[in-house]
């Protein structure tokens, strides 16, 4: 195999192949050092050098067809005369103390671009998970531990579930190109401390910020980005109706003594919530009807449900505020419980509501990467690597990034 084709194929420089093995369903390339020039000692740079024996080692290589390469390499040995310094002849074409080209590295992480798991990569290819996962955790490492945040001025804050019970994640996701730039543990204040002090190290000027009504989001973008416009976004609010007309339903399920009404209120959450009742087929239209006939207060809800729309449907600002301060005036009087309470969580941030006119961004698409990383997580089985996670996090814009299993 002459040494143009052997460093297209498999990226092998300095090195003369000597000959070829076929043993144990694996095929040998045997290798031995030929450098173009000359050697010098890495500790002092002196060219005087005498040679000191010689190592092998096997370094995995590109696949020929199905059937596992192996380089086996003769590394020449040197003792420096100037400073007695040992070394071996390097190896151009592996990174690093690897064990594999970083041919065959490419290779790997090209197929799990291609949507591979980490399982089938590592099947494919008859090495260790580990070594699979090892590989595309420093390509992330390298390429998105610090994401650049040149121009970014527009963001959207959402946090996560990571695990069943109270372990979330927050996630500052940039409007403009859709990449996650920070993943930060928990949902609290301290969540975006590190996200700001960065921001604030390298005078990027946040102008624009999406979030949920979470007081912990609220203050942290008051006291970090206090000229921000700060947009409290449209999917959360409805979101937060929806809950309120959840809880009045089952208040009224406890409440209800009449076991007819009990079965017509029991099971149908889904129907209440639903935004295109004209959709329903005849069985369940009858059903919602049944309800709104037969009990007032989820009459009420469901209608103010309906109506939490409108806020965002208005000709401007003015209108929408109009809007807003008219649906919170009939919740209040509706006497619900908890419409009552989202009524005046909405009214105190009634501002932040309706800049959404001057700026109108939402988080839908912060809730289609938090989708994504449901998908992730489901097809992983969970990550008990937390840093590999949040690298795949913050390279899922520009990666298929592979999935754990």
């Amino acid at each position: 195999m002459n040494a143009s084709l052997l460093n297209h194929l498999q990226g092998v420089k300095d090195y003369t192949f000597s000959g070829s093995v076929y043993k144990d369903k694996r095929l040998f390339l045997n290798l031995y050092y030929n450098p173009k020039g000359f050697c010098h000692c890495p500790n002092c740079r002196s060219r005087k050098l005498i040679k000191y024996g010689k190592v092998h080692r096997d370094i995995r290589a590109l696949p020929v067809g199905s059937t596992p390469t192996i380089l086996h390499l003769i590394l020449q040995r040197y003792q420096c005369k100037k400073c007695h310094h040992v070394f071996q002849s390097r190896i151009p074409f592996t990174n690093g103390e690897a064990s594999h080209t970083k041919k065959f590295q490419a290779y790997i992480l090209d197929l799990l671009r291609l949507g591979l798991t980490i399982s089938a990569v590592a099947r494919h290819l008859r090495i260790n998970w580990h070594v699979v996962k090892d590989i595309h955790k420093a390509h992330l490492y390298k390429h998105y531990r610090n994401p650049n945040l040149k121009g970014l001025r527009c963001i959207g804050i959402d946090e996560f579930a990571v695990h069943k019970g109270q372990i979330y994640k927050t996630i500052v996701v940039d409007h403009e190109t859709g990449r996650i730039v920070y993943v930060g543990n928990g949902r609290s204040k301290e969540a975006l401390a590190r996200f700001w002090r960065r921001v604030k190290r390298l005078k990027v000027k946040i102008e624009v910020v999406s979030s949920d009504l979470s007081a912990a989001f609220i203050s942290s973008v008051g006291q970090n980005a206090p000229d921000a416009i700060h947009v409290y976004d449209k999917f959360h609010i409805v979101q937060l109706v929806a809950q309120a007309i959840d809880k009045t339903r089952r208040s009224v399920y406890k409440q209800t003594t009449d076991m007819e009404q009990r079965k017509i209120i029991k099971g149908n959450r889904w129907i209440l919530l639903r935004k295109d009742p004209e959709k329903l087929d005849k069985k369940y239209k009858k059903r919602l009807d049944n309800i709104l006939e037969t009990n007032k207060p989820l009459a009420t809800a469901y209608y103010l449900y309906e109506d939490i729309d409108q806020i965002w449907m208005q000709k401007n600002k003015e209108e929408a505020l109009g809007q807003l301060e008219y649906w919170c005036r009939q919740a209040q009087e509706s006497k619900l419980y908890y419409f009552k309470k989202v009524a005046a969580s909405l009214m105190a941030r009634r501002t932040g509501i309706s800049v959404w006119y001057d700026y109108q961004i939402s988080n839908a698409g912060v809730e289609g990467i938090n989708n994504k990383i449901k998908m992730i997580k489901r097809r992983a089985y969970g990550f008990r690597d937390e840093k590999y996670f949040e690298l795949i996090l913050l390279g899922l814009y520009d990666e298929n990034n592979a999935i754990i299993r």
